[in-house]
């Protein structure tokens, strides 16, 4: 499929290999393999990130939560010390 020029698939991936500096001649099936193998790592990697970036975004959503919760109820305990008094 991807060593097939008359293929989408084969100038993507040709296109994707100039951009990333790899030579792939003449339909060689090392160069073709070397950058079906970059750019499957490149996309697992970039989706790691995502994944990574996801999880640390609901910490700091919890992390919000729980302040604002402690703030609330530090103010509410002024307010009843207040009364108390």
């Amino acid at each position: 499929m991807f060593g097939d020029p008359e293929r989408i698939e084969s100038d993507i991936l040709r296109r994707w290999a100039q951009q990333h500096h790899i030579t792939v001649r003449d339909n060689s099936e090392s160069g073709i393999a070397r950058a079906l193998l970059r750019a499957g790592a490149e996309s697992l990697r970039e989706k790691a990130l995502e994944a990574g970036y996801a999880r640390l975004a609901e910490e700091q959503q919890a992390e919000s939560r729980d302040e604002r919760r402690a703030h609330r109820a530090r103010y509410a305990d002024r307010v009843d010390r207040s009364y108390a008094e």
